[in-house]
Formats: C-alpha cells, structure tokens, sequence
C-alpha cells in the first residue's frame, strides 16, 4: 500500500513535466465530477466509484489507517441494507490545481446523516488528487479530516472570572497570566499571544485558537481557593500553580 502523503509528493512532482492544459475548463469539470460523487454516493451507487477510482487508489479517512480501493469499497458501500438512500452532500470552498493530465483538489464538504430520529452533519476538509487516463479522471487518493468543531460557551456568572485571575506557574520559565476584561477571561502564556478562553462549565474552558479537545480546568482547595490551572489535551495534563 503506498501511503497517501507519497501519492500526493509523486503527483505533485509529476505535475512539472505535465503538458499544459485549459485548467480552467478542468476546474470545472473536477468540481461537477466531486458533486457526482456525492450524489453517487447518497444514491449507493457503487458501481460510479468502481469507475472512479485507480486501482492504486489510496483513501486516508480520520483515525485509522490508510484504506486501499477495495478496503474503502468494502467499507463504504459493503454494510449498507437493501435500498438504502442517502442524503446528498455539499462542497463549499472548491480549488483545483490543474497541470496537464494530473489534478489536486480540496473543498469542504457537509454531509448529513441520519441516526434514527435525528440528523447529524458532518463536516469535513478534503484534499484529492485525480490522474486522467482514457480522457477521464481517475481518484488516484482522498484525504479527509474533520473541521474543527468547539462547543457553544455555556452562560456562566462573570464574577467567578475574578476568582480565576491571577498568575499561575507552568515551570520555572513559563507563566500562565489570567484575566478579566469586560466580563471576559483571557490567559497569556509566556510568549505567546493572548487569547480568549471560552467557558464550556463554571469551571471548564475552551480556546478557539487551540485544538478543538483542549480544555482548561480550574480547580479549588478545600476551602474553595482557586489553587491550580490544569490544561488537558491530546493525552497530555498539564497542572500550573497559582502563584498570585
């Protein structure tokens, strides 16, 4: 299996020597053929992304290793019940870099998902590259990653801002500085920029410039003094001490 970063690097090579073609045209028609997908997709037919896809192709979805064409056919269109239909995507965002017979496209797609009663969408940024052979484009790899997502701040009472303000004391060159501006909690770290955190709970917050599962925790002794900052993210727990 090649992975798909490799796959990207070979077409993007390869594009130096392509010959010149009408990318504009291409363009479009790269953007027609993605909303076919979707609506091929929704529609289940299987049959549209046998055609589509190279028999090297190589799909790399969110948290699990690289799928080949047929593992991604398998995966995709193998479990689904008889009659089964879809609801159609959307692509938002559509760029193509066209050079001759190879592509690399990426777009944002929304697509709805039934769970019994209730319709979630999805929301995700996707990157693919497309080889033409035979005059028609080949998916040659798909790479797709979730838009970041943040809860909506929960309403909490500011006066709680001020106990939480205040310095607190990362390692011994690293400071974390909190405070309270217009009924807002903002923290500045020791050279970097300060940014606005966001309460998810009286006690939990969110920055909108960090990864979407960061969280900022603030925790109380037994008497109810804020004592400690702890930042958890990615399996790491960072605990500061409030120092003033």
């Amino acid at each position: 299996m090649v992975p798909g970063w490799i796959a990207l690097g070979w077409l993007l090579s390869s594009m130096g020597a392509a010959a010149p073609a009408p990318a504009a045209d291409a363009g479009a028609e790269l953007r027609r053929l993605t909303e076919q997908r979707f609506a091929a997709n929704a529609e289940s037919d299987r049959g549209f992304y046998e055609r589509l896809l190279a028999p090297s192709a190589v799909v790399l979805l969110p948290f699990r290793p690289p799928q080949t064409r047929q593992e991604y056919l398998e995966e995709e269109f193998g479990h689904r019940p008889p009659g089964f239909r879809g609801e159609k995507g959307t692509v938002e965002g559509f760029r193509a870099l066209v050079e001759g017979d190879t592509a690399v496209v990426s777009y944002a797609a929304s697509e709805p998902t039934e769970l019994g009663e209730l319709t979630f969408e999805s929301r995700t940024y996707r990157v693919d590259t497309y080889i033409r052979q035979g005059g028609a484009w080949r998916l040659l790899s798909m790479a797709v990653t979730p838009q970041p997502s943040w809860p909506k701040p929960a309403t909490v009472d500011a006066k709680l801002y001020e106990d939480y303000a205040g310095t607190y004391q990362i390692s011994p060159s690293l400071q974390a500085v909190v405070t309270v501006e217009g009924g807002r909690l903002f923290e500045e770290v020791t050279g970097q920029p300060k940014v606005e955190l966001f309460p998810e709970s009286a006690t939990l917050f969110f920055d909108k410039t960090d990864s979407p599962l960061a969280r900022t925790l603030f925790e109380r002794d037994g008497t109810g003094k804020v004592v400690t900052q702890v930042y958890v993210a990615n399996g790491l727990r960072m605990p500061a001490r409030k120092v003033k």
